[in-house]
């Protein structure tokens, strides 16, 4: 990633959740694919770690485009839009941290993903959050990050 001499974004996650010890909370949160700290950059190849619908999923690559706080109305081919933009997107309401608050808008990531048919969709990806639950559904911990993440959803 750092032979691209190109934009780079940083992405620190929002790490929440009732268990008070933060050394178990530092472990807990250590087995969440999406990173505390993410840097990506454009013309990056970066990987879904999050199922998004039937055609993006966890493992499907994609190229870094450009970042955006909107979506991109054509792809490039005049027939599709960007589909899965989510809650960053301009005009939307904003992102809110695990605890309510929300979160100042910020440049997210547009990336082209290869399709399994060989065709390509753009998504401007946000923030997801993961989280561990207990059957009365405390949340222990969670963890909002792009990822990838598209942080939230992104290994790199």
């Amino acid at each position: 990633m750092s032979r691209l001499q190109t934009n780079e974004e940083k992405y620190d996650s929002i790490d929440g959740g009732a268990i008070a010890d933060l050394n178990q909370r530092e472990k807990m949160l250590a087995n969440f694919m999406a990173p505390a700290r993410l840097h990506l950059r454009v013309d990056a190849q970066v990987m879904l770690i999050k199922n998004v619908d039937e055609s993006l999923v966890n493992g499907s690559m994609g190229r870094v485009i450009r970042f955006t706080d909107t979506p991109d109305p054509d792809n490039g081919d005049g027939k599709n839009g960007v589909t899965g933009a989510a809650t960053s997107t301009a005009g939307a309401a904003p992102i809110k941290k695990p605890n309510g608050a929300s979160i100042p808008s910020k440049l997210y990531p547009l990336v082209e993903f290869v399709l399994p048919h060989g065709g390509r969709r753009r998504m401007l990806v946000t923030p997801e959050t993961w989280k561990v639950e207990l059957p009365s559904g405390e949340v222990q911990v969670s963890r909002l990050q792009v990822g990838s993440s598209v942080a939230s959803y992104f290994i790199y």
